[in-house]
C-alpha cells in the first residue's frame, strides 16, 4: 500500500516544491506514495471527511481561511488520532501549541531540504510504531492490512471472511482468514469498528446509511444489523463524527 500524504499550503510555487521534495523522499526510500494538494482547510477538509485515510499532514498555519491551519488540526484530533501532523509555517510563536495537537515536528520557513527529509523519516517511523496494521493469515499465506483497509468482516464457524477496500474497481476484496470474529473484534480498535450482528463486524466510517435491519457501506456492501443493535450502532455511528444522540432515537 502507497503512504498517503497530503500537503495544505495556500501559496501555490511552496505547494509545488514540497510535492517535488515528498517525490524525492518517497523515491529515495522506494516508497511509493500518494501526495496530494490543497490550497485551504476546507478543501482538505471534504475529502478527508470522507474516507480519512491520509497517513501524513504537512499542514501550514496562515491560509487565508477563517479556519487556519491549527484550528484544523484541532479539529482533525477529534476524531483522528492516527495521522501524523508536521507543521510547515511562517509563523513559530504558534510552536507551543503543536503539542497540544500530538504534532510531530514543527518546521519554521523557509526549510532546508535535508532538515525536511530528516523529520520526514521521523514521521514515518513513528507512523510505523503505532498499532495500524493486522497481520491476516490464510491458508496459504499471512499479510500485514492497513486497519483503514478494513471495510467489514463476516463469521463462517471457526473462521471469518474480512472484506477490504479494493485498490481499484467497485467490489470489495475477500480475505478468508484462520480467526474467529470474536478474536478479530478484540484485536480491532472499539472506536472504530462495532460488532452489529452476531455474524458481523462493521468499520464505522465505511458507513454510508442505517435502517432498521440493514447497514449500507461503501463499494455498494451491505450487511444486517441485529434488532438488538442497532440502537448501539446509530449511537456508536454518531458519536464517531462528534455527533451527540438524544436520549431514546
Amino acid at each position: 500500500m502507497p503512504i498517503k500524504i497530503a500537503v495544505c499550503e495556500d501559496n501555490p510555487i511552496q505547494a509545488r516544491n514540497m510535492k517535488r521534495l515528498l517525490t524525492e523522499w518517497s523515491s529515495e526510500r522506494g516508497m511509493a506514495a500518494v501526495i496530494r494538494s490543497y490550497g485551504g482547510c476546507e478543501a482538505f477538509l471534504t475529502d478527508w471527511m470522507q474516507k480519512m485515510d491520509f497517513d501524513l499532514l504537512l499542514l501550514d498555519i496562515d491560509l487565508g481561511d477563517e479556519m487556519n491551519g491549527m484550528d484544523l488540526a484541532r479539529h482533525i484530533r477529534q476524531k483522528d488520532e492516527r495521522i501524523v501532523i508536521l507543521f510547515v509555517t511562517g509563523l513559530p510563536e504558534y510552536m507551543s501549541q503543536g503539542y497540544d495537537v500530538r504534532a510531530c515536528h514543527f518546521l519554521v520557513k523557509p526549510v532546508e531540504e535535508e532538515k525536511l527529509k530528516s523529520v520526514l523519516d521521523r514521521a514515518l517511523k513513528q507512523k510505523r510504531n503505532k498499532k495500524e496494521y493486522l497481520l491476516l493469515e490464510t491458508e496459504t499465506e499471512a499479510e500485514l492490512v492497513p486497519l483503514r483497509c478494513i471495510l467489514y468482516a463476516e463469521a463462517f464457524s471457526h473462521t471469518a471472511s474480512v472484506y477490504l477496500v479494493p485498490e481499484s474497481g467497485e467490489k470489495a476484496i475477500c480475505r478468508e482468514i484462520k480467526m474467529c470474529l470474536g478474536d478479530l473484534t478484540e484485536l480491532l480498535p472499539r472506536a472504530d469498528f462495532f460488532r452489529c450482528h452476531r455474524s458481523y463486524l462493521v468499520h464505522l466510517p465505511y458507513i454510508r446509511r442505517i435502517d432498521r435491519a440493514q447497514a449500507f457501506l461503501d463499494y455498494g456492501a451491505v450487511i444486517p444489523v441485529s434488532r438488538g443493535k442497532r440502537e448501539e450502532l446509530y449511537r456508536a455511528f454518531l458519536e464517531y463524527y462528534g455527533e451527540p444522540m438524544a436520549d431514546g432515537v
